[in-house]
């Protein structure tokens, strides 16, 4: 299983060390967080942070889920008041609930992936048990920060409700979330509230 990168680990040019690290790389990359991308990744590592994941294990790229939380499979989906864009009118928060084909990658032990051939008879389909959806919910640009977990709202809806309600429907909004019965917390409950809707309790 792979493990995360130090990062205080320089970059190599062959064997001649150089100034830049990888958190130097990080730093670059990922600081952008009203950004789509780096804003799905922070969903990510926040809903695993609340769990109490593993964090020594790098972010899965493949799989039927993103997180595996005592025996259940958990989707986190993301979306956001505000766009690292300025825009004329509010955003409309959406999330996709899009069902999906079985992925044609298998991680193994040593954390690579190899491919194999899809099954025949697989169809598109929600792969997991529970669906955590992460509002960043801040309107104010002038206080915006993603880093602060306070600004953001989660919704936890079991993947049955949405097959039942919704079917092959591919997007969902905040009042779509309501109307199915959405299980709505902050930062500090969401664990908690996982297990509530999963009866995990």
């Amino acid at each position: 299983m792979k493990k995360i990168l130090d990062g205080n680990i320089h970059f190599k040019d062959g064997e001649r060390e150089l100034g830049p690290t990888i958190g130097d790389f990080w730093a670059w990359a990922m600081s952008r967080l009203m950004a789509d991308g780096p804003r799905g990744d922070l969903a990510e590592f926040i809903v695993n942070t609340a769990l109490g994941s593993d964090m020594t294990i790098p972010k899965k790229g493949w799989g039927e889920c993103d997180i595996l939380y005592r025996g259940k499979r958990v989707e986190v989906k993301c979306s956001s008041v505000l766009q690292e864009w300025v825009r004329d009118t509010p955003s409309r928060p959406v999330f996709s609930i899009a069902k999906t084909l079985a992925c044609d990658c298998v991680e193994q032990s040593d954390g690579n992936y190899i491919y194999q051939k899809r099954p025949d008879d697989d169809f598109p389909q929600r792969r997991s048990e529970v669906y955590v959806f992460c509002l960043f919910s801040e309107s104010d640009r002038q206080r915006a920060d993603p880093a602060d977990f306070s600004q953001w709202q989660f919704y936890i809806v079991l993947t049955a409700v949405l097959n039942e309600r919704l079917g092959d429907q591919r997007q969902i909004s905040l009042q779509g979330l309501e109307r199915i019965g959405a299980f709505k917390c902050s930062y500090s409950v969401l664990k908690a509230s996982v297990d509530k809707v999963l009866m995990l309790e």
